[in-house]
């Protein structure tokens, strides 16, 4: 056997069902004066929750500022170090270049020795350091 109920009468019980449950209780004068009581302490412990959650939220930006800080001296220190490599490769390409400059005149000079040239001969090595 099927009960067929119709669905107007199930939606107005449902929120008769729904009204009763939202609606405040009356309060006795038991819970009146627990609730007088238990206000003050509960702003109390509402205020303090409240300081505290602003003194995290400072602790916060204050170890957010100090990373941002960090991150920016680290970035300052590669560029310091990425400028001091670029002038120690450069300083390195001339000292290169001065000691195959140095060689080539050394070879030069040999060259014409073994020709026969004597004040070729007599002439000191070549120093790179001439050749910077």
């Amino acid at each position: 056997m099927h009960l067929r109920i119709p669905i107007a009468a199930l939606l107005a019980f449902a929120g008769g069902a729904a009204v009763a449950q939202t609606a405040p209780a009356p309060q006795t004068a038991v819970e009146s004066a627990a609730d007088a009581q238990e206000v003050p302490v509960t702003r109390g412990l509402n205020a303090r929750e409240d300081s505290e959650a602003s003194a995290q939220q400072a602790a916060s930006e204050a170890v957010q500022a100090q990373y941002e800080a960090d991150m920016a001296a680290y970035r300052t220190s590669v560029q310091a170090h990425a400028q001091a490599v670029a002038q120690d490769e450069a300083r390195f390409a001339q000292q290169q270049r001065a000691y195959a400059d140095a060689m080539a005149a050394w070879r030069e000079q040999k060259r014409d020795c073994d020709r026969g040239v004597l004040k070729a001969c007599k002439k000191p090595t070549p120093n790179p350091s001439d050749f910077y």
